[in-house]
């Protein structure tokens, strides 16, 4: 891992007990004896919905002979669940949402494994979800390649200056081949492909059908177009960060994984089905976890 991009002015006195760290909005500190029960931490898997991770918390302990399952105290901003060494945790909606639980899972994650980077770099990272897809039928998952913005380029934040710091949006080469090896023979059509990362899901996605719309039929084609030769495969609104921060830091273990619930080029609103959604879901939910018992229950 990258030691000279972690911030170890604030983190290294947390691990020695001189300092607290406050994570506000996971609800806990680095003293929350609660804390205790999560050292053997290794995966921590994000999506967008507390329910979900919810749900899924209940999958993993089931499958690990109903390991017990813990829950944070606070839950307005985001429902974490962990069980049997993975920590499940919603992150809203979009980047400055899911941005606020990255950085403080990592910081949590850095306290748990005592700053120890190579223990740290054992820990899988992964965001499960839903998106758009791009010249893929609803209800195929995507595993991320790489992860950008509407206008193709990294993700980059202004600075103190300014100016803009670029990230890194590649997501490990051999994770995303380990995920669909442990996908084949379930049925789930899965592809691997570039990701589009919005800050808004109506304008930035040029669609049409928001309450404001600042682009016409034609150059919303031209962007799906010029994004389909780009080899993206779906849209959504967090990979770009997700990749850009964990590469940041150096991890090799993360991956995204999102099921399509429409094909772009053939419409914007989403029509399927409150059964198919559910469907579509629980897609992504197995490729997921395929993955986990291969890693983790091996």
């Amino acid at each position: 891992m990258h030691s000279e991009n972690i911030n170890s002015a604030f983190l290294d006195p947390v691990v020695a007990g001189d300092e607290v760290d406050n994570y506000y909005h996971l609800g806990v500190s680095s003293d929350d004896p609660l804390l205790a029960e999560l050292h053997d931490l290794r995966a921590v898997i994000m999506g967008g919905s507390g329910a979900r991770m919810t749900s899924f918390a209940s999958t993993w302990s089931a499958m690990n002979d109903d390991a017990p399952i813990l829950s944070f105290p606070k839950e307005d901003r985001f429902v974490t669940r962990y069980t049997a060494g993975v920590l499940f945790v919603s992150h809203g909606m979009g980047m400055p949402s899911a941005s606020i639980a990255v950085q403080e899972l990592m910081r949590l994650a850095y306290f748990l494994k005592r700053g120890n980077l190579d223990e740290l770099d054992r820990v899988f990272w992964a965001r499960v979800g839903t998106s758009g897809g791009v010249g893929l039928p609803g209800g195929t998952v995507v595993v991320t390649t790489e992860g950008g913005m509407a206008d193709l380029k990294p993700y980059r934040l202004l600075d103190a200056h300014g100016d803009y710091t670029w990230f890194d949006g590649h997501f490990p080469a051999d994770i995303a081949s380990g995920i669909i090896q442990a996908s084949e023979g379930s049925g789930i059509p899965v592809a691997m492909g570039a990701t589009v990362a919005t800050n808004e899901f109506f304008i930035e996605q040029f669609r049409l059908d928001g309450a404001i719309a600042l682009t016409t039929p034609e150059e919303k084609m031209e962007w799906l177009r010029r994004i389909d030769d780009a080899g993206v495969r779906n849209i959504e609104m967090e990979g770009a960060m997700l990749a850009a921060y964990l590469n940041h830091w150096g991890f090799s273990r993360f991956a995204m994984i999102c099921a399509t619930v429409v094909n772009r080029l053939e419409g914007d609103q989403v029509t399927s089905t409150p059964q198919e959604l559910h469907d579509y879901n629980e897609r992504a939910g197995r490729v997921l976890f395929d993955y986990l018992r291969r890693i983790l229950m091996a």
